[in-house]
């Protein structure tokens, strides 16, 4: 996982040392993605996790701009600061990882870890090494299997033009990952 925030309404996923058949023993505490999502398809085109209705929603403007060599795995960038959403956008699709598993057994390196409610029906953490909320950034993962996750970071625009919910990002960042894994699910 990347980095996070959010003040967790309630612990998600089902806890525990169990496992799939194809994943080894969890560490202590993490939940189980009993049903993965495919993100075979989003790999190759991650901009698509957000459909352009979605993207009107959010008010974000900025066209994505896919990576597909970053070492996590493919990402999408949208620069929407100085747009009408006053947010810039990242959604990973983290393949190179251990999923939610990563940081839950690393939980004491994290100042800030905090599980919070399913999102679509998939755990959700925040595990940060520096609480940047206060400044306007937030980082959710989801657990979409339990090898992989998808993590959405929001940078909210600060200054004298900031956001105005720029002390309290998360909750627009959890908004913008509910879109994201409904995208998924949905399989478009």
């Amino acid at each position: 996982m990347v980095t996070g925030c959010s003040t967790p309404s309630s612990v998600g996923g089902t806890p525990g040392p169990t496992s799939t058949s194809s994943a080894g023993a969890l560490p202590p505490g993490t939940p189980n993605v009993a049903n993965p999502l495919d993100t075979t398809a989003f790999q190759k085109t991650p901009c698509s996790v957000l459909a352009a209705t979605q993207l009107q929603q959010l008010t974000i403007s900025a066209a994505g701009q896919p990576d597909l060599t970053d070492a996590l795995g493919p990402v999408c960038h949208w620069h929407d600061k100085d747009g009408p959403s006053k947010m810039n956008l990242t959604v990973y699709i983290v393949t190179a990882g251990q999923g939610l598993s990563g940081p839950y057994s690393q939980k004491a390196n994290y100042p800030v870890f905090e599980p919070q409610q399913d999102i679509g029906g998939y755990p959700a953490l925040i595990a940060m090494t520096d609480d940047a909320r206060p400044q306007g950034d937030c980082q959710i993962g989801i657990g979409v299997s339990n090898k992989q996750e998808i993590t959405v970071e929001g940078q909210l625009k600060t200054g004298a033009d900031k956001s105005p919910d720029m002390s309290n990002p998360c909750p627009r960042v959890r908004a913008v990952a509910e879109a994201v894994i409904a995208t998924i699910k949905a399989g478009k």
